[in-house]
């Protein structure tokens, strides 16, 4: 049997022939340096109803995560479990305060004055599961105007959480996104930051200067010119989790609440949870145990499978089936 990999939130979809058929053009011009194209700048501008000059362009969002953590992460704060790269703050010399916030079997976030903190980060719709409202998000940035409030929104476009549209409102706040989850393009590597033009021009230093791929800027303009075919995408794998969290549930399967583009399973203990996981893995089902290579805040009783194609889950699901609790 061939392995399925669903260890990352990768978008398992292929990407569609446009894409490819629209990189010649950006090709050819790719024999110079072109830091922050402003043909990508503009769309998103517009596609956010913003000033182009509150829109920085980075590799990814960990790169973005990274720009943060080396300009304000003297003492910085998470929610957990959360994505494991906002630990890079302690690898550039900072602090890092982990807030574990699950409470029951949901996600769920103080939004108190965090005292002394210069950096806060906050994934919303967060990895691996849950949500906070877009009032707490704006109580969170409100109770500390002293730090920089930063929202990962790489999976904002599944899930209607957005507070991008209030980032002119508030000096001490950033957003971020990407092209990494929404339109399946991880690997190319293109995110961008939404903030005040001070913030924008503090975090810039902190990459070099000319930091993402041209060739890359380019699928990522013919990915906005297509907008409604990678939301048709987005939807379809909305149903798919959607319909793979009904099944683990009348299965008797405890799921968390999730609105990205993968499902937690919490088990009774780290044995059971191994179990399920070795389980999955002999029969070439490859999912996250416990923080895998991608989360902070879990234990092994904790499973995370990404949401694959079609004929991926309908395969994960019949060897679900037959699995002995």
């Amino acid at each position: 049997m061939e392995e399925i990999n669903l260890q990352y939130t990768t978008i398992k979809d292929p990407l569609p022939e446009f894409i490819y058929e629209s990189l010649a053009e950006y090709s050819r011009g790719a024999n110079l340096y072109r830091p922050q194209p402003l043909v990508l700048i503009e769309k998103l501008a517009s596609k956010n109803n913003l000033p182009k000059e509150m829109i920085y362009l980075t590799a990814g969002i960990d790169e973005a995560i990274q720009m943060f953590a080396k300009a304000y992460g003297q003492n910085a704060y998470v929610f957990t479990p959360s994505y494991i790269v906002y630990a890079d703050v302690e690898e550039f010399g900072g602090n890092l305060t982990k807030l574990p916030s699950i409470v029951g079997d949901e996600f769920c976030i103080k939004s108190d004055t965090l005292e002394g903190a210069s950096l806060i980060y906050l994934a919303n719709p967060n990895n691996p599961s849950g949500i906070t409202p877009k009032d707490k998000v704006l109580e969170l940035i409100k109770n500390n105007r002293d730090s920089i409030v930063v929202i990962d929104e790489a999976y904002g476009e599944f899930a209607d959480l957005s507070v991008i549209d209030q980032v002119k409102n508030y000096p001490n706040m950033a957003v971020l996104r990407s092209f990494s989850k929404s339109y399946g393009m991880a690997g190319n590597r293109v995110g961008y930051i939404v903030a005040s033009p001070e913030i924008i021009n503090i975090v810039k230093n902190k990459t070099q200067w000319s930091n993402v791929s041209y060739l890359s800027t380019g699928a990522a303009i013919t990915a906005l010119d297509h907008e409604d075919y990678f939301k048709n995408i987005r939807e379809d794998i909305n149903t798919r989790r959607d319909s793979f969290i009904t099944f683990l549930r009348s299965h008797n399967f405890t799921v968390l609440p999730s609105q990205i583009n993968a499902v937690l399973i919490k088990f009774d203990n780290d044995e059971e949870g191994t179990r399920f996981f070795s389980y999955l893995e002999q029969n070439h089902i490859i999912v996250s145990h416990g923080n895998g290579n991608s989360n902070m805040g879990l234990d092994k009783s904790y499973v995370r499978i990404a949401i694959g194609t079609k004929p991926q889950m309908d395969v994960v699901i019949k060897f679900i089936e037959n699995y002995k609790r």
